[in-house]
């Protein structure tokens, strides 16, 4: 009788936890399944995020002048261009306006998006100070381009907080 007793406290000590592992393995795969599933949104949105800044690229590319072009009325140069991200803050500039080329190497602050937010701010500013309005003289250039960088940044303000700029060299050739 003692035996079956202590049969029986043993089953029900068993069966008790039997039912605990079974409880914890069910919490495991219900984690486990949300896991999974966060596992999976994160992969979609990187594949997002990705795609997004692979199209970024593209778009920053295109702003860059093709050594072809520069060749034309340069052809003993070179570029050397190999950004560390996909998209980049530095990047090269060349316009060419009667005789004379003007030239930059430029390296924002920032890598990856946040430069290349700055290499387009610095291209267009470039255009409209070469192109549209025909500056010529490097530190006329240079003057207007860290104004239009301080007014586009809002820099101009106590409270932007805002140090962003850019390191370049510029050349102007009058050929």
């Amino acid at each position: 009788m003692v035996l079956l007793l202590v049969v029986l406290a043993l089953l029900v000590v068993l069966y008790m936890a039997f039912k605990k592992i079974k409880r914890i393995n069910s919490r495991l795969e219900a984690q486990r399944d949300e896991i999974e599933c966060q596992k999976n949104l994160i992969l979609v949105k990187n594949e997002q995020i990705t795609d997004s800044i692979n199209y970024a690229r593209k778009i920053q590319d295109s702003i860059l002048v093709p050594e072809a072009k520069i060749r034309r009325w340069i052809p003993n140069m070179f570029v050397y261009y190999k950004p560390k991200d996909i998209v980049s803050g530095d990047f090269y500039w060349f316009s060419r306006y009667e005789s004379k080329y003007v030239i930059t190497a430029i390296d924002c602050t920032g890598h990856g998006v946040p430069g290349a937010f700055l290499s387009m701010i610095g291209n267009t500013l470039l255009h409209e100070i070469v192109n549209i309005k025909h500056v010529f003289k490097p530190d006329q250039i240079l003057a207007m381009l860290h104004t239009g960088i301080t007014l586009a940044l809002n820099q101009d303000s106590e409270d932007s907080g805002s140090e962003d700029g850019m390191d370049m060299s510029l050349c102007t050739v009058d050929a």
